[in-house]
């Protein structure tokens, strides 16, 4: 209606407006529990520390409201109502949630010309929002999270680290319900949300029904503000709004095609109906400066692409990269789970790798070394061995769930797909090295999900292997090299956090692992071995020595040898509690 009336030279002002909601006003006990869980803020100390602890550990460089932010808000919250809150008279602390939720429930004021600081300040102190109090919740949770029980931090302020977690996820809960309650949509909103997302994912693990509707409900929150359409800066939206905008955009499907790949499901945001517009390189000082001299030099030394050329991979650097990587997960996940015929599986995953392949020429020298290139582990620093890990991981997940599609819907042989595994399981096994990651969250999530999978992939190939009627001169995978690095892996993934949501799944997995070797330590037998292949087949392979014309490498078995056999002559089946595991294996197509 709007576009119509432009073209005839008719005013549309005030037509853009969304037409008020009636709001039902807040019940009283709804108000007892914001008084209630407004008490965490009466150990200032305690918030500060923690919020200190959270921007100096390498969790820190996935998130999308940066220590700029999160200072200010806390600064102007202590400075408007610090003593309240210290004090917690009933009395005060009503008047504070009541105008909370009035604030909350009105919508923030801005235009393109508004600074970064004027817009932070219009959400805390006198402005002060449940958004906001739910993200310093969700920050202080997130350390607690990622940390050790034995850290001096829950003995400095006698509390558990599992109590603290848990209350700030409650938290962080009823200052959502309130954000509902007022039909909150802002950034705020969106981002606290998000942050309650990953701490439940991580908490409750990512099969939980309860994570998946939380997921669900953010990229409804990302489709209502209508984030998914082309976020840019004009008269309505400052340019530092515009460029975190298009961060999280990113974020969020990133964080929907790894739920939908870990857990076999359709993707609920797709990169069809969404303008992934690349964010800018900037770090945040850039982004948030006020002097537009400064920004313009900043945003004139990027490269082409809109990378850094200071040879940093920085937060926004892999977030610009992972689009596409993204993209291409989300469509391995639609050649597994679609209709597709052998032929047309080999020509869709063609175009998939040539599609990877020019991305990879358009990202930086320092970006695109990593691809083969292996980790100095004992001379990077912490977090820039942590943004090389995150980034190419996910491009060699891609090329792992690709090939295992090819393997199952197309008929291709093993080969690509074990090399991609060990790859992968190397990485994970030589970062476990350095103890700084060994104990971050994103590192557990690797172990468990991308170790985990290469793993049990390298397991089920090697007792294929194991079960030829003849032993390959030249196998696939070494033996002993893999049963050594099975034995280490299934070690390691022992210590994993009690508190990892899923730690049930790895331990199906780490029984899986350790029943296979249980079958693996004998010699190799001959002809004469029982194998589940058809009686042709195996008077064949039975009178030929093994050269690649007779076995191509070992890839005709694979019309034969499949994952149901992986029960064959054990003495425990994997069936029963561990079955879960098993169907989800065959149905994973990975994560970031």
């Amino acid at each position: 209606m709007t576009e119509d009336l432009m073209q005839i030279g008719v005013t549309s002002t005030g037509l853009e407006q969304t037409t008020a909601v009636h709001r039902e006003p807040i019940l009283n006990e709804r108000f007892a529990s914001g008084c209630h869980i407004l008490s965490f803020l009466q150990n200032r100390e305690m918030i500060d520390r923690g919020i200190d602890l959270f921007f100096e550990s390498i969790e820190c460089i996935h998130i999308h409201c940066g220590e700029f932010i999160m200072r200010q808000w806390l600064l102007q919250l202590w400075s408007a109502h610090g003593d309240t809150l210290a004090s917690q008279n009933p009395e005060q602390i009503q008047q504070l949630c009541q105008l909370l939720c009035e604030n909350t429930a009105t919508p923030l004021v801005f235009d393109g010309s508004t600074t970064a600081r004027q817009w932070i300040c219009s959400a805390t102190g006198n402005h002060i929002r449940w958004g906001v109090i739910a993200m310093i919740a969700n920050y202080v949770g997130t350390y607690a999270m990622v940390t050790k029980s034995s850290d001096p931090f829950f003995q400095d302020y006698n509390v558990e680290r599992k109590s603290l977690l848990n209350h700030m996820v409650k938290v962080s809960g009823v200052c959502i319900g309130f954000c509902r309650e007022c039909d909150t949509l802002d950034d705020a909103f969106i981002w606290a949300l998000f942050e309650h997302y990953n701490i439940t994912e991580y908490t409750k693990g990512e099969a939980c029904y309860a994570t998946y509707c939380i997921g669900a409900e953010v990229n409804s929150v990302l489709i209502a503000m209508g984030l998914h359409q082309e976020a840019k800066a004009n008269g309505q939206i400052p340019f530092f709004l515009a460029e975190l905008r298009k961060r999280l955009r990113v974020m969020v499907y990133t964080a929907e095609i790894s739920i939908a790949t870990f857990l076999g499901r359709s993707p609920r945001l797709s990169h069809r109906y969404m303008n992934l517009h690349l964010p800018l390189d900037l770090t945040d000082s850039q982004l948030f400066s006020e002097d537009p001299q400064e920004l313009a030099v900043a945003i004139a030394k990027l490269d082409e692409q809109g990378y850094n050329q200071d040879g940093e991979i920085r937060h926004v650097s892999w977030i610009r990269s992972s689009i596409s990587f993204t993209k291409r997960r989300e469509e391995v996940l639609e050649l597994s789970l679609g209709n597709y015929t052998p032929d047309e599986v080999r020509q869709i995953a063609d175009v998939i790798q040539q599609k990877t392949e020019e991305h990879w020429a358009t990202l930086p020298h320092i970006m695109s070394s990593l691809r083969e290139g292996v980790f100095g582990l004992e001379t990077q620093e912490v977090i820039d061995l942590h943004f090389r890990n995150v980034f190419r991981q996910g491009p060699q997940a891609n090329s792992l769930l690709l090939h295992r599609v090819l393997m199952r819907k197309a008929g291709t042989g093993p080969a690509e797909l074990i090399h991609a595994a060990q790859a992968i399981l190397s990485d994970v096994m030589r970062l476990y090295k350095r103890v700084e990651t060994s104990a971050a969250t994103s590192f557990i999530y690797f172990l468990a999900v991308h170790g985990l999978r290469s793993a049990v992939i390298l397991a089920v190939e090697l007792l294929k292997q194991e079960q030829l009627p003849v032993y390959p001169n030249e196998p696939l995978l070494p033996r002993s090299r893999t049963i050594q690095d099975l034995c280490i892996f299934t070690a390691n993934i022992s210590d994993l956090d009690p508190m990892f949501g899923d730690k049930d799944l790895c331990e199906k997995g780490r029984k899986v692992i350790s029943r296979v070797l249980d079958k693996i330590p004998s010699p190799p037998k001959t002809a004469d071995r029982h194998c589940h292949l058809y009686p042709m087949q195996t008077q064949q392979l039975a009178t030929n020595t093994c050269t690649n014309d007779t076995f191509q490498n070992t890839h005709m078995l694979e019309r034969y040898v499949v994952m149901d056999d992986l029960d064959y002559d054990m003495t425990t089946p994997i069936y029963g509690p561990d079955h879960a595991f098993r169907l989800w294996m065959e149905n994973i197509n990975g994560q970031n």
